[in-house]
């Protein structure tokens, strides 16, 4: 019978991983009045483990190894192996100066989800994969909704790259967005008509009909207004471009998490989350200007759900100003911006090979 023991500090996907590769018959946690939290929620999360908990001082070196004898004694019919990914420096080297002496296994996950064998420095790659459900349980938010570009049908695709190659070509559907601003409009509106001396617009929950100077737009389907009138025309060519991307195990688009007090409210909206089985990749897709208020939402969002090994992209239509940028690199956050769009004729297969690109350079 195997036992896992395993040291809980800021951070609980290193633990939980830890368990779900070894796959131990019993967990022992040790965990400070710190993360008292934390253990409550990975004891949730482990409820197929026997488990068993234990508060310490994370700087009392003697009695973190105390500690960590006592268990071993008590089950000493047991076979022990020790993560050290997790908890403080000296937990980790109280708790390897035990297993060191009795020469037992120990090793650590680093953030390329490397299992490293402590013992002679040999190393795997993790072998187990993480449900976008139980990436988002960890941080004890398992309930939310979210669609995938196969929700949308041709004729959404198709509009989605019309408006982008209107966007391209300075046909004056910018202007169009600006009036949707000023006006307010509902993108879930079933029904819709306006029209001034630059736009007929008509919308009756199926057919959607936009007459201009330059451009016209004629769609069939039920998300043709809202593709039209949000940032959702933006996120589908995104998604559109990294839908194949070799490493996503899953995609989810507007992924809302929900209240945990009231799940009819969404907490917090994800344009694009991509996850590879080990580490989560948030996308923010901004087809207008991105702001300081985008950027923190990225950095409160990548930290909360996905903690150190999970990344946040900005996918903007625009360069953002260099200030934000410069936050963004500050904050460990990817940006990605088409400026050359007006400069030339970029296809789609050009975004996607770009997107592939910046993705497979991140250290996954």
């Amino acid at each position: 019978m195997t036992h896992q023991i395993t040291l809980l500090g800021g951070q609980i996907l290193p633990v939980y991983i830890g368990v779900l590769e070894r796959n131990p018959n019993v967990v022992h946690i040790l965990y400070t009045k710190e993360s008292v939290r934390l253990k409550n929620t990975l004891i949730k999360n482990l409820s197929n483990y026997k488990t068993y908990s234990y508060q310490v001082e994370p700087y009392n070196y003697q009695s973190i190894e105390e500690t960590v004898t006592k268990i071993i004694c008590e089950n000493e019919e047991a076979t022990f192996e020790l993560n050290l990914t997790g908890g403080t420096k000296l937990m980790a080297l109280a708790s390897q100066e035990v297993f060191k002496a009795l020469k037992c296994f120990s090793f650590y996950i680093d953030q390329s989800q490397n299992l490293i064998d402590i013992t002679d420095g040999t190393q795997k790659k993790l072998q187990k994969n993480i449900s976008t459900k139980n990436f988002l349980a960890l941080s004890d938010h398992s309930t939310f909704s979210s669609t995938s570009l196969n929700t949308y049908s041709n004729e959404d695709i198709k509009l989605a790259n019309s408006i982008l190659e209107f966007r391209k070509n300075k046909s004056g559907i910018s202007e169009l967005f600006n009036l949707f601003r000023v006006l307010d409009v509902n993108s879930e509106s079933r029904s819709f008509s306006y029209k001034n001396k630059n736009f007929n617009i008509d919308w009756n929950g199926i057919y959607l009909k936009v007459t201009a100077p330059k451009f016209n737009i004629e769609s069939k389907g039920i998300n043709s207004f809202k593709i039209l009138s949000s940032g959702l025309w933006w996120e589908i060519i995104v998604a559109s471009a990294i839908s194949t991307w070799k490493s996503a195990r899953e995609v989810h688009l507007s992924l809302a998490i929900k209240s945990n007090s009231n799940i009819k409210l969404d907490k917090n909206e994800i344009d694009i989350l991509i996850n590879t089985g080990q580490k989560i990749l948030f996308i923010e897709c901004k087809s207008g200007k991105v702001t300081q208020s985008d950027i923190n939402k990225m950095r409160a969002i990548g930290k909360f759900y996905g903690g150190i090994s999970s990344k946040s992209i900005l996918v903007s239509y625009y360069k953002p100003q260099a200030n934000l940028i410069e936050k963004c690199q500050d904050f460990g956050i990817e940006v990605f911006y088409l400026e050359e769009f007006n400069k030339q004729h970029v296809k789609l297969y050009s975004i996607s090979k770009k997107l592939d690109f910046m993705l497979s350079k991140l250290e996954l």
